[in-house]
């Protein structure tokens, strides 16, 4: 039998709209974050807590509680090392002996890489209005990620990690262009050794094979036998492995986003992209219902001419990137960035597309600092004092690749499989590809790590159903501007990289 229950969105559409929309993240680090993260951690410090084997909850980051849980670091040897989940809890507000207390809800953003401690810390008492004050709101990070230890680093800095400027996620050609695919194959292979020599003792444990049995903990820990759990994007990939693993420990189990399983576990990264070329033909078809009030890329010839205005731009990007300083750092628009902008965008329309369409309005008249502003960054800072170590709040690509790679099938890392897997993803699935090949090629040359773990089928019989929610590209977003009162609070995110068909 198969795992999934679908239900539609449609039927969840007011619901969702009345409650709250919570961001699904992916692959991108969307947002930098760091400084509110380090902010953060300036408030409250994990050192303060000592790892248990039962859940010692501390009150943190003022009206929070967090904990950190040991759990084997492989549970084929449970007695050997441990690992430290970092975790963190909006309580419910029902006594714990209250016949109306349900237990915790566990959460997963997305990733793989994610760190759901950042997630609660923003979005935690959203999600306790819309799930009801008999839960506890519980987001962790995985092993390996941010507050989790031990971490996932190839690097022995930041700095040394900021001067490798490794980039999964950018435009990649054959030949030419930011970008070769032979560059982004090279990089990789060398990464992959600087993976298994600064990383190779903990490597094999860290997958979601492992994570899935971390979740079980957790909720054991809590006093409970069965996982109640909501999972965004990858998330869908973590809460359909431990469906499929433990189907008689489902209580309630939410998958939203729902990425393609089988197509990950295979390393295929074929299926994601599949709608999302629709996703941006809403841009140009909105942009054109909104009128050049709401809509500055506006062009009264119809969607075909805005879109043709945006591929006049690729063309004037591509002969001359346009440089670009403002009050906090500075850097150029080529072709890469701009894709890589709008291929974010994609993400968040009722956010990034009111801003979008003036960037590329004024990118048509030769002033490239709104583009450029929906990507920058603060500029690195080297501490260059003591021993310098990773921020611990911020997630790093470093853990992303080590679990996509460690759960895939091993790929031949070879420059003509890259190279036709770039060119027939391209012609066969979405031109988009162009920015996602770097995925599957991060892969190449991957350490060969011993031991077994689950890798599908995605199947079974779950001892309740699984919800799984998901939409169509356009279907969630019908203006530039919503003026509903909610404005402030809701960002309606669309994942461009998880379509209906997964």
């Amino acid at each position: 039998m198969r795992l999934f229950l679908f239900i539609p969105l449609v039927a969840l559409f007011s619901w969702w709209l009345s409650c709250y929309v919570v961001a699904k993240f992916d692959f991108l680090w969307k947002a930098d974050l760091k400084e509110e993260h380090r902010n953060t951690e300036q408030i409250f410090s994990w050192k303060k807590i000592s790892a248990s084997n039962e859940l010692i909850w501390h009150t943190c980051y003022h009206d929070f509680q967090c904990a950190r849980l040991s759990v084997p670091l492989n549970y084929s040897e449970p007695a050997n090392k441990s690992a430290a989940i970092a975790l963190i809890r909006v309580p419910a507000t029902v006594g714990l002996n209250s016949s109306a207390y349900r237990g915790p809800v566990l959460f997963n953003l997305g990733g793989p890489g994610g760190s759901g401690v950042n997630l609660i810390l923003r979005k935690g008492k959203d999600f306790a209005t819309i799930l009801g004050p008999q839960f506890d709101i519980v987001g962790f990070d995985p092993r390996g990620i941010a507050r989790s230890t031990p971490r996932i680093s190839f690097f022995d800095s930041s700095t040394e990690r900021e001067l490798w400027d490794y980039r999964t996620l950018q435009e990649h050609s054959q030949t030419s262009g930011p970008t070769t695919i032979a560059e982004k194959l090279s990089r990789s292979q060398l990464r992959n050794i600087l993976a298994e020599e600064r990383a190779g003792d903990i490597l094999p444990f860290m997958n979601t094979d492992n994570t899935a049995r971390d979740m079980l903990t957790i909720t054991e820990a809590h006093g409970f036998s069965k996982l109640k759990y909501w999972g965004f994007s990858y998330g869908s990939i973590l809460g359909s492995t431990f469906a499929a693993m433990f189907p008689d420990k489902v209580e309630r189990l939410v998958i939203d986003g729902v990425a393609d399983a089988e197509d990950y576990y295979e390393t295929g990264w074929r299926t994601s992209l599949r709608d999302t070329s629709k996703t941006l033909q809403v841009f140009f078809n909105t942009c054109f219902s909104a009128g050049p009030s709401k809509c500055a890329f506006y062009d009264d010839n119809g969607p075909s001419a805005i879109e043709a205005n945006l591929f006049g731009l690729y063309a004037v990007v591509k002969k001359k990137p346009f440089p670009v300083r403002t009050t906090r750092s500075y850097g150029l628009v080529d072709y890469n960035r701009l894709r890589v902008t709008i291929f974010t965008s994609l993400y968040s329309p009722y956010d990034s597309w009111p801003t979008l369409a003036e960037g590329l309005a004024d990118l048509a008249k030769g002033n490239a600092t709104k583009l450029f502003s929906m990507q920058e960054r603060d500029p690195f800072k080297c501490p260059c004092s003591g021993e310098e170590q990773d921020d611990i709040a911020t997630e790093v690509e470093d853990a992303n690749t080590s679990i996509l790679c460690n759960d895939g099938k091993e790929i031949p890392g070879t420059l003509e499989d890259a190279v036709e897997y770039h060119e027939k993803a391209l012609r066969e699935v979405s031109e988009w590809h162009s920015i996602w090949t770097g995925i599957r090629v991060s892969c190449s040359g991957w350490p060969d790590l011993q031991g077994v773990h689950f890798q599908g089928p995605v199947t079974g019989k779950t001892s309740f159903p699984l919800l799984v929610i998901g939409n169509e590209a356009g279907k969630s977003f019908t203006d530039f501007h919503i003026h509903i009162g909610i404005s402030d609070i809701l960002h309606f995110y669309q994942d461009p990289v998880t379509p209906l068909s997964s």
